[in-house]
């Protein structure tokens, strides 16, 4: 039976957004224990992470959308370098300036990218429920 998600609601856009933010905040604030010295404001990297997100995920969307029809995992898949690239560049805008200690970098950006998969999920979620989604 085919189906898919309504893309027509701002508000969906905006809930979604509105989810990852206060997720990637939350992340910020572990990221503040594991680089004690940053004095980076959680709420302004949770706004960094979530618009540098949104960028990397139109292009993605613009380039790869077709995957996501054929199979959601490959569209994940795809998803994991890009997740890997954007934690990265927030990371070495943030924290990890001086690339001193690449284990624990590695180890952040692995997290980061785990966290951003989990959120996926409230956020698909708050997507669906605010947009809607149809069925044939």
């Amino acid at each position: 039976m085919p189906g898919g998600l309504t893309f027509d609601s701002t508000q969906s856009y905006i809930v979604f957004g509105a989810i990852k933010f206060v997720g990637y905040s939350l992340a910020a604030r572990y990221l503040k224990t594991s680089y004690p010295d940053s004095n980076a404001n959680v709420l302004l990297v949770g706004l960094t992470r979530t618009l540098i997100g949104m960028f990397f995920g139109a292009i993605v969307g613009m380039i790869g959308f077709w995957a996501f029809e054929v199979a959601f995992l490959v569209f994940l898949l795809g998803l994991l370098p890009v997740r890997i690239l954007e934690w990265w560049i927030l990371l070495r805008i943030f924290f990890d300036r001086k690339d001193e200690d690449k284990r624990k970098l590695g180890n952040n950006i692995a997290l980061g990218v785990v966290w951003s998969f989990v959120l996926d999920i409230p956020a698909i979620f708050g997507f669906i429920v605010t947009g809607g989604f149809w069925i044939c």
